[in-house]
C-alpha cells in the first residue's frame, strides 16, 4: 500500500460514513487547519472505506486489481478493432497496461471512465454502436469520484468537433434528428449539466483548475513534472508510445485521419506538462498504434533484414486452429489463473513472507503513538503524513501530507527548507512542536543530518526507535531541577 494519496483518502471516507457529512475545510493537518478545502473525490473515498470495513486491505488490493483489468478491456477492445493482426493489437494493449501500472489511487476511477468513454465515442464516431445515453449518466457519478472528469469533457467536445467538420466537409447537410454532430453537441451538453451534480456545483471546476495550476505541486511533487526521456517512467508513459505512433503516421502505408491527429496532438500536449497526464495520452494512442504499425514500409527492399525479422509479426494473425492452438490456449490460461492465485493480495503475503504495505511505513511508531495517546504537534516528513492521518486521527493531524496544493507553495518550501536547514529546531519553534517524528532513508542526507542532530541534542529525548523511524519528544527540564 503506497505512503502518500492513499491513506487519508481512506480516513476522509471514514469520516464521511461516520458523520453523514462531507468536511469542506481541513480536518487533517494542524498546519493549515480550518483552510477551505473541496473533497472532490468524496464518492470514491466512501467506496474505499466501505470495501476496507468488508474485507481489510486485502479486498482494497484485490478492487484496485479489478478496476484497473476493467479500464484496460474497452481500450483493448479497440486495438483489435483496429486491425486483423492479433500480436500487434495485443503488444498495443500491453503498452496500455504498462502505462496504467498504478498503486491503489481514487484516479484509477477515473482509468475506467475515460476508457469507457473512448470506446463508445469512438464506436459511435465510426458508425457501429451508439451507446451516448451513458455518458451523461456516467458524468454524474464520474464527477463525484474523481478530478479527472474534465478529460472526459474534453474528450467529447473533440469528439463533437470531428463529427461536425466531417458533416460538413462532406456535404451531407441533413435534418438535426440524424445529424451526428447534433447528437454529439447535445449529450456533450448533458454532460455538462451532468458534471454539476455534485455537493460543490460549478465549484468543482475552480477546485479542478486549482489542483491542475498549483504551482507548490509542479515543483515538488514528481507526477506533476513533465516526463523525463533520460527516465524508464518517462519512456514508457510518452516518448515510447509517441514515437510508435510518430512511426505509424509517416511511415504506414494508410493515410491518417485528421481527427486521430488532433487527439494525439491535443493530449500529447497534456501528457507533456506532466507524468499524471500520461495514461490519457496512452489510452489515445494504444488503438492508432495497432491501426497502422502492421502497415508501416520498414525498407525499400522487399528482401531487407529488417522486413524479413518482422514479416512474422507483423503479417495478418490467422484464424484459431483446433487442436493443439487449443490446447496451448488452455495452457496458458491455466498458468495464468495459478499466477493470479500466486500473487493474490491473500496468498502473496503468505507464501513470501511479504507484506501489502510500503516497507517505509512507519508502523511501529504510529502504534507507539495510539498506545500512549500522545498529544502536541508532531513534525514528521511529508512521506509519513498520509499514513498518520489514517492510524492518529483526530487525536495527532499531519504537519504535511499529499495534499500539497492545500498548503501552498509558501509553506512547502518552507517544509524544504527546515529538513535541509541547520537551524531547523529555531524554524521549527513557531509551530509549538512537541515531538520528532524521523524516517531512517538511506541516502536522504538532509534527514540523516536532522537525525544527527536530534541525537547529539538534549532538546530531544528517544521515545521509539525501529528500522524504518525515530520518534523523539521534546525535553525542557522543570525549572527547580535547572535551579538545582
Amino acid at each position: 500500500m503506497p505512503l502518500l494519496d492513499f491513506w487519508w483518502h481512506l480516513k476522509a471516507g471514514e469520516v464521511i460514513l461516520t458523520t453523514s457529512t462531507i468536511p469542506r475545510i481541513d480536518l487533517f493537518s494542524f498546519t493549515a487547519a480550518g483552510k477551505p478545502f473541496i473533497l472532490g473525490n468524496w464518492l470514491a473515498e466512501t467506496i474505499y472505506n466501505i470495501v476496507y470495513r468488508l474485507g481489510g486491505l486485502e479486498l482494497l488490493v484485490f478492487v484496485n486489481t479489478i478496476l484497473l483489468v476493467i479500464a484496460f478491456l474497452p481500450v483493448y477492445d479497440l486495438c483489435l478493432r483496429a486491425t486483423s493482426n492479433v500480436r500487434i493489437g495485443a503488444v498495443s494493449a500491453t503498452m496500455l497496461a504498462l502505462g496504467m501500472v498504478v498503486s491503489i489511487r481514487t484516479q484509477v476511477f477515473s482509468f475506467v471512465m475515460f476508457a469507457a468513454y473512448y470506446w463508445i465515442l469512438s464506436e459511435y464516431y465510426r458508425g457501429r454502436k451508439d451507446f451516448l445515453w451513458f455518458l451523461p449518466v456516467g458524468m454524474a457519478f464520474w464527477v463525484n469520484l474523481h478530478g479527472a472528469f474534465a478529460s472526459g469533457l474534453l474528450l467529447r467536445v473533440l469528439y463533437c468537433t470531428f463529427a461536425a467538420f466531417r458533416e460538413l466537409s462532406d456535404g451531407a447537410m441533413r435534418r438535426a434528428s440524424g445529424n451526428r454532430a447534433v447528437k454529439l453537441l447535445s449529450v456533450t451538453i448533458l454532460c455538462f449539466v451532468a458534471s454539476l451534480i455534485n455537493p460543490e456545483m460549478h465549484r468543482i471546476y475552480g477546485y479542478f483548475f486549482t489542483v491542475l495550476g498549483d504551482t507548490s505541486s509542479q515543483k515538488y511533487v514528481m507526477e506533476w513534472q513533465p516526463p523525463q526521456i533520460n527516465s524508464l517512467q518517462g519512456v514508457l508513459l510518452f516518448f515510447a508510445p509517441f514515437f510508435l505512433v510518430f512511426c505509424g503516421f509517416v511511415y504506414s502505408k494508410r493515410k491518417p485521419e485528421l481527427e486521430e491527429f488532433v487527439l494525439v496532438l491535443v493530449f500529447g500536449v497534456f501528457a507533456l506538462l506532466s507524468l499524471r497526464n500520461c495514461v490519457w495520452f496512452v489510452m489515445i494512442v494504444a488503438p492508432m498504434v495497432a491501426r497502422y504499425l502492421p502497415v508501416v514500409e520498414f525498407g525499400t527492399a522487399q528482401d531487407s533484414g529488417l522486413t524479413k525479422r518482422m514479416s512474422w509479426f507483423l503479417r495478418p494473425s490467422p484464424g484459431a486452429r483446433s487442436g493443439a492452438a487449443t490446447k496451448m490456449n488452455l495452457l496458458l490460461a491455466s498458468l495464468s489463473v495459478c499466477v493470479l492465485i500466486l500473487v493474490s493480495p491473500w496468498v502473496y503475503p503468505k507464501v513470501y513472507g511479504a507484506s501489502l504495505l510500503d516497507s517505509h511505513t512507519p508502523v511501529g511508531a504510529m502504534g507507539f503513538i495510539e498506545r500512549h495517546s500522545l498529544e502536541g504537534n508532531i513534525f514528521h516528513p511529508q512521506v509519513f503524513g498520509d499514513y498518520l492521518i489514517w492510524r492518529c486521527w483526530p487525536r495527532q493531524r499531519s504537519f504535511i501530507d499529499g495534499r500539497v496544493h492545500l498548503f501552498g507553495e509558501g509553506f512547502v518550501e518552507e517544509y524544504q527548507r527546515i529538513l535541509c536547514d541547520s537551524d531547523w529546531r529555531g524554524m521549527l519553534k513557531k509551530y509549538d512542536i512537541r515531538y520528532l517524528l524521523l524516517e531512517k532513508a538511506p541516502g536522504d542526507k538532509c534527514g540523516e543530518r536532522m537525525i544527527s542532530d536530534a541525537r547529539r541534542s538534549d532538546s530531544w529525548k528517544i521515545m521509539y526507535e525501529d528500522e524504518v523511524s525515530i520518534l523523539w519528544e521534546a525535553f525542557t527540564p522543570c525549572p527547580s531541577c535547572a535551579k538545582n
